[in-house]
């Protein structure tokens, strides 16, 4: 859908629009969007208000958000996902995923089965606005272990097919996991710093956070 938009005013990376559309953005907080002004690039709806939405987007395309914009839908990862409201409950936001670990590998022809480790990153910084990650991990903050919390999520993917996927290695880190809408498929994209990467479809994605004990 297209919307035009009156103002912005921004809080770090996030983007406070001022729109008309005819009605609120059909979208709910959480979604992934693609966003088509100059050129197209992606977006985290944050909140909806009938008039108004807060979106979080690189800072690099901060001037794009002039006059009319299109917003698609990529993935509703609290629509599709079995599970991850309880993430969000825990995290405060759904997270990307970068540079986290995958501390265990189960695959079938038809179900796929992933446990990821997340970092202090992920942990420590909500709300990430990291949404074109580097090939760098960042340095985070010095903070006594004892302090930070350790989760682990693991995800189930149902009916799965068309695996492309690299072998499980000793290391693997996550550069990026995305999800996407493909008829009526799900795409899951890993890209990798090292280890696992690839891509498949599925019909179904569960999803459990879990909190480490030492």
């Amino acid at each position: 859908m297209r919307i035009q938009v009156q103002s912005v005013k921004k809080t770090n990376n996030d983007y406070l629009i001022q729109y008309q559309a005819g009605g609120a953005l059909p979208f709910v907080p959480h979604d992934i969007v693609l966003i088509h002004g100059k050129q197209y690039f992606i977006g985290t709806i944050l909140k909806v208000e009938p008039e108004q939405a807060l979106v979080r987007i690189n800072p690099q395309y901060e001037n794009q958000l002039t006059g009319s914009i299109g917003l698609e839908l990529a993935f509703s990862p609290t629509v599709s996902i079995q599970g991850a409201d309880s993430i969000v409950e825990k995290l405060g936001y759904f997270p990307p995923f970068h540079y986290d670990r995958i501390t265990a590998a189960n695959m079938t022809k038809d179900q796929i089965t992933l446990t990821i480790e997340l970092s202090p990153a992920t942990v420590l910084v909500p709300k990430s606005p990291d949404l074109e990650p580097s090939s760098e991990a960042p340095v985070t903050p010095e903070t006594p272990a004892k302090d930070v919390p350790r989760y682990a999520v693991t995800f189930t993917f149902l009916e799965t097919k068309e695996h492309v996927l690299t072998p499980v290695e000793a290391e693997n880190i996550i550069l990026q996991l995305d999800f996407r809408y493909e008829e009526a498929d799900m795409v899951v994209d890993i890209d990798a710093l090292s280890g696992l990467s690839g891509s498949f479809l599925c019909r179904g994605i569960r999803a459990e956070i879990a909190e480490l004990n030492e």
